[in-house]
Order: C-alpha cells, then sequence, then structure tokens
C-alpha cells in the first residue's frame, strides 16, 4: 500500500513539473532568481510583423514594419512557379531562397538601408532585375529586444517601360460553344499601345468584380499601334499567352494572329454583363492608366455600389467625362457576339509620337459603340 502511495506522488509530482515548463513555455514572460526567490520579468517577447512591400524600382524592394527593425541575410532569388500538384517536403526541396541562404544556389546579394523611423527597410539588389519576372526575397527582421521573424516575400521585377496605353475595347459577355468545346466566346478587353514598351504589371480592373480579382499581365513587348486583346477568361484549348514573337498560337473564337493574345487564369464569370466601370492600372504604382464606364441607356442608376464609387473616381481624375450613369458608354443591343469598341485611338498614338498627348485623356460616352466580332478577325482599330 505504501508504494503504492509512492507511485501516485511521483507521478503527481511528474505532472506537475510538465505543467510548469509548458506554462512558462507558452507565457509572455520571462524570471530571474533574486534573494526573495522566483521573479517574474515582464517584456516585449512579440515578432515584429511585415506589414508590407512593394517593388519601387529595377533594384528597389521597400518593406514596412510594425516596429523598429534590423534587417540580416537578405538575398533574392527567382521564385518557383507555383504548381497545384501535391508534392511532398522532400519532392519539394528547400524553396529557392532558403537554397541560396545556404549556398545550395545562386542568389542576387543585397544592400539595406533604412528609412528615418527605422521600420522601413529598403532592399537594394546588385543587379537590375528583369521587368515582370518573380522573384522572392528572404531576410530576417530583427527588433530591438532581439525578437526576429523570418520572411520570405515574392514580387515581380519592376518594370519602367510601361508604354503609353488605352482600353480600345471591351467584350463583357459570355456564350457557351454550341459543342461545349473549346470555342466559347469569353470575356476579353482590348489594349492599344501608343507607344513601344513593356506591358508587364498592367493590370485590369473590373468594379464589379472587385479588386481581388485583378489580373496583371505577363511580360512582353510591345510597338506603337499594336493591339492586344487580354482574356479574362480561359476555357477550352488554345489559350496560350503570346508573350514573345510568335503571335499564332492562341486559338480561339476571338483570337486572331494579327493580335498579341494574353490569358488569364480565371475560369470564372467575369465583367459586369450590362454596368460597370473597367480599369487599367499600374499595378507598381497604383495609378489608374484608363478606364471605360458602361451601363444601360434605361438604368436610372448605378445598381452596384462599387461600380459606382469606382465611377465618382475615374470621374475625379478625369480620365471620364461624368460620374453620372446617363453619362456612360451605352451597352445597348449588346450580346456575346458584339464589343464595345473605342474610337480616336490612332489619333491618341499620333498625339503620343509627336508629343502632344497629356498624361490624362479625358472620355465620353460619344467616344464609344456597339460593334458586331466576327471570329477570327480583328475589329480595325479607329
Amino acid at each position: 500500500m505504501k508504494k503504492e502511495h509512492i507511485r501516485v506522488l511521483v507521478r503527481f509530482l511528474q505532472t506537475a513539473f510538465l505543467t510548469a515548463v509548458v506554462s512558462f513555455a507558452l507565457c509572455p514572460i520571462s524570471c530571474k532568481v533574486t534573494d526573495e526567490g522566483l521573479q517574474l520579468l515582464h517584456g516585449d517577447y512579440a515578432a515584429p510583423v511585415l506589414e508590407s512591400y512593394a517593388a519601387e524600382s529595377e533594384k528597389r524592394v521597400s518593406l514596412s514594419f510594425s516596429e523598429r527593425v534590423t534587417i540580416t541575410g537578405a538575398i533574392i532569388t527567382r521564385a518557383a512557379p507555383f504548381s497545384d500538384d501535391a508534392l511532398s517536403a522532400e519532392d519539394v526541396g528547400l524553396s529557392p531562397a532558403l537554397k541560396a541562404v545556404s549556398g545550395e544556389t545562386d542568389g542576387i546579394s543585397v544592400g539595406i538601408s533604412y528609412g528615418g523611423d527605422g521600420r522601413t527597410a529598403i532592399a537594394e539588389a546588385a543587379e537590375a532585375l528583369e521587368a515582370g519576372a518573380q522573384y522572392a526575397l528572404y531576410g530576417e527582421a530583427r527588433d530591438e529586444n532581439g525578437n526576429t521573424l523570418t520572411f520570405c516575400v515574392p514580387f515581380i521585377g519592376f518594370n519602367s517601360r510601361i508604354p503609353k496605353i488605352v482600353i480600345s475595347g471591351v467584350h463583357p459577355q459570355f456564350a457557351s460553344a454550341p459543342s461545349g468545346g473549346g470555342d466559347a466566346k469569353c470575356e476579353f478587353v482590348e489594349l492599344y499601345a501608343l507607344t513601344d514598351g513593356n506591358i508587364a504589371g498592367l493590370a485590369i480592373q473590373s468594379a464589379a468584380d472587385g479588386i481581388d480579382r485583378a489580373f496583371t499581365l505577363p511580360a512582353a513587348e510591345v510597338r506603337a499601334g499594336d493591339v492586344i486583346i487580354v482574356h479574362l477568361r480561359t476555357k477550352g484549348d488554345g489559350c496560350v499567352s503570346e508573350t514573345g514573337g510568335d503571335l499564332s498560337l492562341a486559338s480561339g473564337w476571338y483570337t486572331s494572329p494579327a493580335v498579341r493574345d494574353i490569358w488569364s487564369p480565371n475560369e470564372k464569370a467575369c465583367l459586369g454583363d450590362k454596368e460597370d466601370a473597367v480599369m487599367l492600372a499600374n499595378a507598381f504604382t497604383g495609378d489608374i492608366l484608363d478606364a471605360v464606364l458602361y451601363a444601360h441607356p434605361e438604368s436610372a442608376a448605378w445598381s452596384n455600389g462599387n461600380v459606382k464609387d469606382t465611377a465618382q473616381k475615374i470621374a475625379a481624375k478625369g480620365i471620364w467625362k461624368s460620374v453620372s450613369i446617363e453619362d456612360g458608354a451605352s451597352t445597348d443591343g449588346l450580346t456575346a457576339s458584339k464589343m464595345l469598341k473605342r474610337s480616336g485611338c490612332i489619333a491618341l498614338r499620333q498625339k503620343a509620337e509627336n508629343g502632344t498627348l497629356g498624361d490624362i485623356i479625358e472620355q465620353a460616352k460619344e467616344h464609344w459603340r456597339v460593334e458586331k466580332i466576327v471570329k477570327g478577325a480583328v475589329n480595325s482599330v479607329e
């Protein structure tokens, strides 16, 4: 009986000891031994938080933290492509950033400078990064109390050569192929380049869809006068983005070797059928470069609050003549076989060539019309 009491006592002491160890490990406190016994010390034991980051130039990436930090071990690597395939950790191995830090692969060295309050860190690469390429920035942030945060953030190379470019057409409606095959009539936005440049970092944003569904274009060189069809839904075969010199790779109802076809991976409905505010933005700076407001002429008011708010913003910037729904481009007669088409694009390109084109190009509903689309052909830009 006495041995049984001893065993119970031992188990109790073991449990109490483990509970104490776990409690001390989890509590945000420290301790020290004094003459009076064990004294608990309160303090800051939380790691700093990376609140935001952005590519600001061909070499610079800014990082904003919740408190003053010091960055160590910073390095930039090419980011690995994302995949939906299920792979084990052994199959994948280390990330490119961790491989670079460990010496397994080469990386791009980074210098660090800080903003006035110490909460902003500027990472500057030793060499210019490729516009539109996927990268990852790895490093460790340490606050003044020694708390650390290890981070690995993805970003795309800054594009300093975004061309002057406008929205020249919108096809917001969808129709399935009669056979259910790949020739569905999907939503797209047509762009017209006014100058030479690279389209990496241009983003198509729909107020009806929401900013979280914006599509950012990949890198591709364009010349003044080029037409780019940004297909906003992938459905069927032939959905190939033509980012190089071959413009005959894509196939489908609204494709042509005379234009550059770019495809979003989105497979869901997008753009407002009869009402929307579609914007072309610079994803690096957030600037709105161009936009179009459209609505049915019988509509008395914007039915979507986000579209209404975006219309006000576009009108305030001087991109659209009026915020009123009556002054939106008319969708009367619009079907899946027709598109909204803009006039005056060639005149804008001529102004860009002779240096008389301003930064803001004001539009009105008079610049837009509904036009039938011919399969495999390009509706001429005016």
